[in-house]
């Protein structure tokens, strides 16, 4: 089966033994990928339309998953078990991901581990999940068809991070690659030239772009 390298390296993030929710799983790859890899998983592949789970349902019988995966019609985590321990949450907005696992805190009781692919607001993921009483233990910053993609790792525990870690990640701080300095100063870049057009006058705009230059330039 064909299957992104982004969704490989959140599959690689997932741990044996796992019940494991994949939050809005569209055609269920990520779900048949880890019920293939993975040892002794149970996966709810969940979708809050009814469109996708109708290609999820012809996959999993494709490949004789049933028995491995369920399937599941619902918003966000409110079609968990009560034996789920891991959510994935793969390609939603960060304010989107953060609306889904605030919506009732209740049902975050019994998960150990959650596995997160925002792609935006990824400072306030991160200090919204520390908020909730996770820690990073994993992440790693990639490219995946020329786009730009933090996965992270979180399980139940108490870190305070510095304002550049929830920023850049603390695990990806200490192990930059080729592709964090290949965005970063690509971003960089864009806000030193985006500074020089900004009027003077316009005093808080310029105080904000140059916050965000001097934290770039402190870590690329």
């Amino acid at each position: 089966m064909k299957i992104s390298n982004r969704l490989k390296l959140v599959a690689s993030f997932v741990d044996d033994n796992s019940h494991v929710i994949d939050v809005g799983c569209d055609h269920a790859l990520l779900s048949i990928f880890l019920a293939k890899t993975k040892n002794n998983i149970k996966v709810i592949a969940s979708d809050v339309n009814e469109g996708p789970l109708e290609g999820a349902r012809k996959n999993i019988k494709l490949y004789n998953l049933e028995d491995k995966i369920e399937i599941k019609l619902g918003d966000g985590i409110e079609t968990i078990n009560k034996d789920t321990d891991t959510i994935i949450i793969s390609g939603l907005g960060g304010e989107t991901i953060i609306d889904i696992l605030k919506d009732d805190l209740t049902r975050l009781e019994n998960i150990k581990t959650i596995i997160l692919s925002p792609h935006s607001a990824i400072y306030e993921t991160r200090k919204e999940l520390t908020k909730l009483g996770y820690k990073i233990v994993d992440e790693i910053f990639i490219y995946d068809q020329n786009k730009p993609y933090n996965i992270i790792k979180f399980i139940k525990g108490k870190e305070t991070y510095s304002d550049d870690e929830l920023y850049f990640g603390p695990i990806i701080l200490k192990n930059k690659n080729e592709y964090f300095y290949k965005y970063y100063r690509n971003l960089n870049n864009k806000n030193k030239k985006i500074l020089e057009t900004i009027p003077k006058e316009n005093e808080s705009i310029r105080n904000r772009i140059i916050k965000e230059i001097e934290r770039l330039d402190r870590n690329i």
